[in-house]
Formats: structure tokens, sequence, C-alpha cells
């Protein structure tokens, strides 16, 4: 039988934060603005060419022939952020898919699943295999980040920002393997409190997260020009803390003897006790850019 298989831009696209979008507003206007919102979307897919392949809850899968459509579909999705008052997370991936009835199936979907997943609010990520057949227009758009370790993969794969406007982050660029360190607990955390400058915040079931990161409106902000303006998100769930990195330089966490753990675009669960470096090595508490963290377990 001749092969099924046909390479495509995969596009997926979510909604960022819709969870605290239902509690702030309410079940009945979060989900008439989300449908309003997708199909804005689905008209952004067909205006360049491309085809939805399926909804996601809050968010779409589609697809494209060509690799610049697809770069210029996520660069729209973007535009329309401000109209609808929300953030849109974006990963296209280049490769071969199997189509199926309504679906596409193949490795491909789950690197383009992941490189989303990673991507921070108001953010379009791309693969290498995307971005090295855009035109030399949109190519001068992107902007190295890091190569991150995905599940099933051997070796990490290098990750880009596509860039919508002067949103250039002041940090040094770098390219530096991503991993993730999990550690496993015998009892059930409960608390994790975070402590910069004074300030103290405590996580718990009753307050489940907490955005990290150098602008205003950041939950915990931190003064430093090492850190991103989004830099990390800290949630509750399964019983532990997970902190997510969405930054430029990453993120460099010690605890106890250990060496540091760098994140780039990665996540690991917050266990015991250290320091937290957003955007730089933590050395000790009093620099402008760390963070002292205490996790309390039941």
């Amino acid at each position: 039988m001749p092969s099924l298989e046909k390479p495509l831009a995969l596009l997926f696209v979510d909604i960022a934060d819709s969870t605290m979008l239902y509690e702030r507003v309410g079940n009945v206007t979060a989900a008439a603005l989300t449908q309003r919102v997708l199909a804005h979307l689905r008209r952004l897919v067909d205006e360049n060419r491309g085809g939805v392949i399926k909804s996601l809850g809050d968010g779409l899968l589609a697809a494209f022939p060509l690799r610049d459509d697809s770069a210029r579909t996520a660069c729209a999705m973007i535009g329309i952020e401000d109209q609808y008052g929300l953030r849109l997370r974006i990963g296209i991936h280049f490769g071969s898919v199997i189509e199926g009835v309504g679906d596409l199936y193949g490795d491909a979907c789950n690197v383009a699943a992941r490189v989303q997943q990673i991507a921070r609010p108001g953010e379009i990520l791309a693969t290498q295999a995307l971005v090295e057949g855009l035109s030399p227009d949109l190519r001068g758009r992107t902007k190295p980040l890091s190569n991150v370790a995905m599940k099933g993969k051997t070796t990490p794969i290098p990750v880009h920002q596509i860039r919508t406007g002067d949103d250039a982050e002041d940090a040094i660029d770098s390219t530096t393997l991503g991993f993730s360190l999990v550690s496993e607990v015998g009892r059930r955390m409960v608390t994790l409190h975070l402590a910069y400058r004074g300030q103290d915040i405590t996580l718990s079931q009753a307050l489940p997260r907490v955005t990290i990161g150098r602008e205003d409106s950041s939950g915990l902000r931190i003064a430093s020009r090492q850190t991103s303006r989004q830099h990390a998100v800290v949630d509750f769930t399964r019983e532990s803390f997970l902190l997510t990195d969405h930054s430029t330089n990453g993120t460099f966490i010690r605890s106890g003897g250990s060496p540091p753990l760098v994140l780039r675009r990665d996540a690991t669960k917050l266990v015991g006790s250290g320091l937290i470096g957003f955007g730089a090595e933590a050395r000790d508490e009093g620099q402008d850019h760390v963070v002292a963290f205490r996790a309390e377990l039941a």
C-alpha cells in the first residue's frame, strides 16, 4: 500500500489560563467568550489556506501545507488578543503525519502539542523544523531560545520564538539543554512558602497559583533586569507544587548540597527548601533575582 504520510505544518493554539477566566467572569460569560474567540481563530486559519483538524477544549489544532502560512496565522492570532482581553499560547512544528478521520496521527503532533504547552501567554514558539523552512522575512522574526527535552526523544529539540512586534526581551540569548528533575516524596505537600525582599506568599489548595516575573501585574514581582516579564508560574497540582519556566534566561534552583537545577521552558516539582534564581544562578537570598522557598509536608 502507498504511504499515507504527508508533511504538514501543525499549529496548536490554546487560551491561556482559561480555568481562571471561568472563575473570574462565570461559566456562561466565559463559555460565550471562548466560543467567539475559537470562531475567530477558525476564520484566521481558513484565510491563510489552512484547515482546522479539531477543537481541543479551549483551543484548536490546525494544519497547513506551507510553513509560512502557519506562521502568519499564528501572528494574526496573537494580534486579536487585546480585542478579547485574553492571551493565547501557540506552538508550531513541521513534520510528517498520517491523516485519519477527523484527526492527525504521528510523532509530529506530539511535538507540536509539547511546544504549545511550554509557550507562555501571548507567545508563539516553533521548532527548528518549522523555522528552517520559513521565507527570509518570517525567519527574520524568529529568535532561538533553548533546546527542549521531550518525552520519547533521545535528543533535545531546538525551539525558537516568533516575534510579532516590539516584544523582544532585554535578555541574553541561550541555547542550553532543558530538563526536569522530579523528586518523589512519601508525604503529601500542603503548603509552599515563597519569600522575596520582605514579602511572603504562601501557596496551598486555597491559593493554588502564582505568576512570577518582572511585570507589575505578576503575583510575585521580581525587580531584576535578568528576570523576564512573564518568567514562571507555580501551580498546585496533584498534591505538589510545580514550577514551570517560561523565560528567556532560565530558572535556577538550589536545594541542599545538590548541584543547581536549570530549567529552560520546562518544569519541576519544588521539594524541601532552597533558593530560586529567576534569570541567573541563585547564590544568596539577598540578590534581587532570588526567591527563597520552603515546602511543608503533611
